[in-house]
């Protein structure tokens, strides 16, 4: 005997501690439906392990826990405990007799597992029964269900049973493990693919910085010695350089001396030649005054000449003028020639024009005379219908003058009415009221006695109720205590994630140190801003794909400077502590987003920029954008690789599952550990925790108000009964009071009924009057709707009438109008046929003119001709003398010669003041030289000072410690032209990390380890594989000689239960890869039938046929026990008794716990337990004999 018994406690219906011992051979657990037989069962497969609730037969696990009835109270746990008998060692690494397991639920969803009262977990308790070829998913446990999962089974989904059969369901449970610890390897390789990628990424731009760096410092070393041996130099050589300087200053001032000298003697000379030219100026004046003398007289003569000359001219103009007039006039006499015929042209068009319009002024007066004479007409019919409108309106006056008489008395008539009505009204009010009232006491008696009538039930209800309230108020005390151990492990929760973050969980070793120290050391904290992913944070959905942005920057440590950077780099590597990736604030160069990466967030797939998908402070802007500010985060691969497609090589995209494509289009992405750590999660995680707890905390303070409330409700309902005993009191006096008032109201009701008949008589009559003068009134008032109905057609008719006359008069109107326009066109043509036959007159009296004028002009010319002729003789005579002329000549020449003269005397002066500016310009450049040479010498002595200060401040070198860096080739030449260009290519290169060359080093070192990681857990990859490939060749192997073997024993065994036929189990590879995954198939043929398979028997024959797999499965593999559950209930009575056989027969290597209805299996019992329900909702077990199972425990028992 394997399994001794089976402890419950608050497991379902078991509300009691109850203990079932199970002996060898076969137990049968019997008892009426819904008393709780497969409880038993239910809780075998719970301490097995199972998970589902469903598969418990509940909504949720807590469901298991027994929840109380009408006279008990839920609990708020659960336990069972499995106990065997272990004297075999049927677990061998247990060295106890006996072996207790078991599994405890809370209400809260807490569990505890134990074996032998010492915790334990739940894989410890199934591991240990799969080793023993027990568990949930197999055949140690056989209900109806697994029944129905044999024959109605999907071929693939029946095999589990075939291999826990066959033992190999412990190595699923290795294979399981090996396929997650493969996965995982996996994901630790997309872990290490994805960081070395990060690294390749950070490598390129790195090299580059440190290929620059090299650069700078190789620039830099050639700087420092191209100034320090400058220096060396200028220092050596200041005095021979101020010597030489000295010397240049003495010879350019000699040089000054000599040029002022020279520029006083060329002053001498100038000031001569100035009297020189004084003198020929006096000369020249006299020469001047004769010339003047001849020339006045001459002027005055040529005065007369001139007038001559004047009246010349103007006569010449003159007659310029007359030619000048008679091109005009011949021009103008064409010009008038052609508008005398354009105006003869107007004059026929205008008179045309007038002709036509007085043939439609014709047109126009007969259509106006036709207008006119209808006119005429409507108005003659307009006088007609004014008369007749009179005649009516004096019909119409007499008809209302006998509509008002009725209306008079029909008003008296009314206002009787109207009094009787009121009065009659009133009494109905009051008679209403009574009635009312009446009713009203009625209702009250009637209340009040079926309130008295209540008065035991509704003292009993709240009686109830103040029970029910101490019993909510109880329960809400045990859930208020489930809420406080919920919190306590909320807050456990909290703590773990507290000291995730606090302990720095998940960072590698160099960076966690770090920040340890720090918090122990102020002036490592001062410098820390903090690890990225500490300052970042973001939306859950956003958290995989920014920490697949961030890669391993995310253990990146932050700082203020670089020099802050460098002190916590000598810090590590002081202390040893490893290599870490520090990032300056001030020294970072950000990498925004070009228009490129705005543009793709326009694209399908696209969600946002990484930059604004997190949430930082500004500070931390340059750090940021630096690592991620070129990143566009899409929604899935597909979507990337399009955006990609799209803008090759311009941004960087990350998926939200993790994918990534970079920027030199390499593609990294796969799966993902489902459980693998999350840096950005960690303090949402808390976030949540901590919400969670303060929902708790709320909660428990709802219910704690709730608690009080209901106190207070019980409190009051308590009251309420002492004042429902008053309340039924004082009914009964109200009742005897409510009597004495029916009576009066009685009375008062009968008599105001007899009041109201007679008013609603007099009602009648006055109602009967109404209607003659009705009758007349409305006779009189169809005599006037007719008239006014004709008098509406009329006016209508009328209108109509109107309207077309006032169309008549519009169109009149227009006509006139029309008429109007056109006399006042003829008029118009008319004076342009008169304009113009004027303007044609006017063009032949101008022709008649100009030809006149032109010949007067051609007459005025020939005269001025004759006079020009006489004024020239007349100039002639009045010229000078020809001696005259020649003494003038003379004194002219003298002075052209002394002019001659003066002019060479002036240039004499100014060559002498061109040669004295030059020598002024000499010395002046002479005194440039010198302060020139002056500057040179001061500069001399700053340039030494600025040097030696350059030298000092950069290099921290003395001239002494210069000296060591002395180079005698070096070419002073060319010093100074080299230190520039070394300046500008240092300038050239931009910001320098000067740890470049450093971080570089120490990154190409981090990726040589991580490829040596990577091959590592490839290695194991390959190792596992080889590994697991074994492992399934061990399963199939065992696998196929079980099944064979089971095979062999259910054909056997299927003969013996169906009397003949035959049946097989066949393997269904049709539908799949791996030959572990394939299906099985029974085939089936009782005596008599085709060969089917299990589908298309019959109910019974199915559950027969799985009957027999199961003897065939015991057969191959005896089980330390059997649970079976109701298997045999589709079977009829004599398949039932083959089965009880059966099962006795296997009974020798198997305990089997059979819960039953059926007499035969009860038969073969060595032993037998009732269950039973003495309490409603509470299940009991009791020992029976098998006569006493019908009585004792129902007559459903037994079928």
């Amino acid at each position: 005997m394997n399994f001794k018994k089976v402890e419950l406690n608050g497991f379902k219906s078991f509300a009691d501690k109850t203990e079932i011992n199970f002996g060898p051979g076969v137990t049968c657990i019997v008892g009426p439906n819904g008393c709780g037989k497969s409880n038993v069962a239910d809780s075998i497969r719970w301490v097995f392990g199972e998970q589902s609730a469903k598969t418990m037969r509940g909504s949720s696990m807590q469901d298991v826990i027994f929840g109380g009835t009408q006279t008990r109270k839920s609990q708020s746990f659960c336990e069972v405990t499995l106990t065997f008998d272990n004297s075999t060692h049927m677990f061998p690494d247990l060295e106890y007799d006996e072996v207790a397991m078991t599994r405890r639920l809370y209400r809260s969803g807490d569990s505890e597992y134990l074996i032998n009262k010492q915790p334990c977990r739940m894989k410890d308790i199934v591991d240990r029964l799969h080793a023993v070829g027990l568990g949930k998913e197999g055949y140690s446990i056989i209900g109806q269900g697994k029944i129905e999962q044999i024959m109605n089974a999907k071929p693939e989904d029946r095999r589990s049973i075939f291999e826990e059969a066959t033992g190999i369901i412990v190595f699923k449970a290795r294979r399981q493990e090996i396929e997650r610890r493969l996965s995982n390897s996996y994901n630790n390789l997309n872990i290490f693919l994805q960081r070395m990628s990060e690294v390749e990424r950070m490598l390129t731009p790195l090299a580059k910085q440190a290929e620059k760096t090299k650069r700078y410092r190789e620039l830099y070393d050639s700087l420092k010695h191209a100034e320090i041996n400058l220096y060396i130099y200028k220092h050596d050589n200041a005095e021979s350089a101020r010597a030489e300087i000295g010397g240049k200053i003495d010879r350019i001032q000699s040089g000054i001396d000599a040029g002022r000298e020279e520029a006083a003697r060329l002053e001498e000379s100038y000031a001569e030649g100035r009297r020189r030219v004084a003198e020929n100026d006096a000369a020249l004046q006299e020469l001047n005054d004769k010339i003047l003398q001849y020339t006045v007289e001459m002027q005055k003569k040529e005065g007369d000449v001139n007038v001559i000359r004047a009246r010349i001219t103007f006569f010449e103009q003159q007659r310029e003028g007359e030619e000048n007039a008679v091109v005009r006039a011949e021009e103008t006499l064409a010009a008038a020639a052609k508008n005398e015929a354009a105006a003869a042209e107007s004059a026929a068009a205008n008179e045309e024009k007038v002709a036509a319009c007085e043939r439609e002024l014709d047109t126009l007066g007969e259509e106006i005379a036709r207008l006119n004479g209808q006119l005429s007409e409507y108005e003659a019919w307009s006088d007609e219908s004014r008369r007749s409108a009179l005649g009516r309106l004096e019909n119409l006056s007499e008809i209302r003058q006998n509509i008002g008489q009725l209306s008079a008395k029909k008003e008296a008539i009314e206002e009787r009415i109207a009094e009787v009505f009121a009065a009659a009204e009133k009494r109905k009010e009051e008679l209403s009221a009574d009635k009312k009232a009446l009713a009203e006491c009625e209702d009250w008696y009637e209340e009040l006695q079926e309130y008295i009538a209540r008065e035991g039930e509704v003292r009993r209800a709240k009686e109830e109720e103040i029970a029910s309230l101490a019993q909510q108020a109880d329960a809400a005390s045990e859930e208020l205590f489930q809420l406080n151990a919920r919190i306590s492990s909320l807050e456990d929760r909290a703590r773990f994630y507290k000291n995730v973050k606090e302990d720095f969980e998940g960072y590698k070793f160099s960076v966690k140190k770090l920040m340890t120290d720090a918090r122990r050391d102020a002036q490592l904290s001062k410098r820390i801003k903090g690890v990225i992913a500490d300052i970042v944070s973001c939306d859950e959905k956003y958290e995989v794909a920014i920490e697949t942005a961030f890669g391993g920057a995310m253990q990146n440590v932050v700082t203020a400077t670089s020099d802050d950077a460098r002190f916590l780099i000598e810090h590590l590597k002081r202390t040893k502590g490893g290599s870490i990736t520090f990032l300056p604030v001030a020294s970072l160069k950000p990498h925004y987003e070009t228009e490129y990466t705005r543009r793709a967030l326009k694209e399908p797939g696209a969600v946002g920029l990484a930059s604004e998908l997190v949430r930082y402070d500004k500070y931390y802007d340059n750090v940021i954008y630096n690592l991620i500010g070129n990143t566009l985060v899409a929604d899935t691969i597909a979507n990337a690789n399009e955006i990609s497609k799209k803008y090759p090589h311009a941004f960087r995209i990350v998926t939200l599952d993790g994918d990534v494509i970079s920027t030199s289009g390499s593609m990294t992405g796969g799966s993902r550990r489902a459980d693998s750590g999350s840096l950005l999660a960690n303090e949402r995680k808390i976030g949540e925790a901590e919400a969670a707890i303060a929902a708790a905390q709320k909660e428990r303070d709802k219910l704690t108000a709730a608690r009080s409330a209901l106190e207070a409700k019980r409190a009051k309902a308590a009251h309420e009964l002492e004042a429902l005993r008053d309340s039924f009191t004082e009914a009964r006096s109200k009742l005897a009071a409510l009597e004495e008032k029916h009576t009066q109201l009685s009375a008062r009701v009968a008599e105001e009924e007899k009041d109201l008949k007679v008013q609603e008589d007099t009602l009648a009559v006055l109602n009967e009057r109404m209607q003659g003068i009705s009758s007349d009134f409305t006779a009189s008032s169809a005599g006037e709707e007719q008239i006014s109905r004709q008098s509406d057609e009329e006016d209508e008719q009328s209108r109509r009438r109107r309207e077309e006359y006032e169309k008549l008069r519009s169109e009149l109107s227009e006509r006139n109008l029309r008429k109007s326009s056109l006399q006042v066109y003829v008029a118009q043509y008319r004076a342009e046929a008169e304009n113009a036959r004027t303007e044609a007159e006017r063009c032949a009296r101008e022709q008649q003119s100009l030809t006149a004028r032109i010949a007067e002009a051609k007459t005025n010319i020939e005269n001025i001709g004759a006079t020009l002729k006489d004024l020239e003789e007349m100039a002639e005579k009045t010229a000078l003398t020809p001696a005259q002329q020649e003494e003038l000549a003379a004194l002219r020449a003298a002075r052209d010669a002394k002019q001659r003269e003066k002019e060479k005397l002036n240039a004499d002066l100014e060559s002498a003041m061109e040669r004295s500016r030059a020598v002024n310009d000499r010395i002046e450049q002479l005194s440039e030289e010198r302060h020139a040479q002056e500057i040179a010498l001061t500069k001399i002595d700053s340039e030494l000072e600025n040097l030696q200060a350059r030298i000092d401040e950069e290099y921290q070198e003395t001239y002494e410690g210069c000296l060591a860096y002395k180079d005698e080739a070096f070419d002073v030449r060319e010093g100074q032209t080299q230190v520039n260009r070394l300046r500008r290519e240092i300038n050239g290169l931009g910001a320098i990390n000067h740890n470049a060359l450093e971080e570089y080093e120490q990154l190409s070192a981090q990726y040589e380890e991580m490829t040596a990681q990577r091959d590592d857990v490839q290695k194991g990859i390959d190792d596992t594989t080889a590994a697991l490939e074994e492992l399934k060749g061990e399963m199939q192997k065992q696998f196929d000689e079980g099944f064979d073997q089971i095979n062999d024993n259910f054909k056997k065994l299927f003969k013996e239960l169906f009397g003949g036929g035959r049946a097989e189990l066949q393997m269904d590879y049709s539908e799949c890869d791996d030959p572990l995954s394939a299906g099985v198939e029974i085939v089936a043929c009782p005596p008599g039938k085709k060969l089917t398979k299990i589908s298309l028997l019959s109910g019974g024959e199915r559950a027969l046929t799985a009957i027999a797999i199961l003897f065939a499965i015991l057969m191959l593999r005896p089980m330390p026990f059997c649970v079976l559950d109701e298997i045999e209930a589709a079977l009829d009575e004599a398949n039932v008794d083959k089965f009880a056989q059966f099962l006795k027969k296997f009974a020798k290597e198997t305990q089997f716990i059979v819960i039953t209805h059926r007499k035969p299996t009860m038969e073969k019992a060595d032993c037998l337990f009732g269950v039973t329900m003495e309490e409603k909702g509470v299940s009991k077990i009791v020992s029976v004999k098998l006569s006493e199972v019908e009585s004792r425990l129902g007559g459903d028992t037994v079928i």
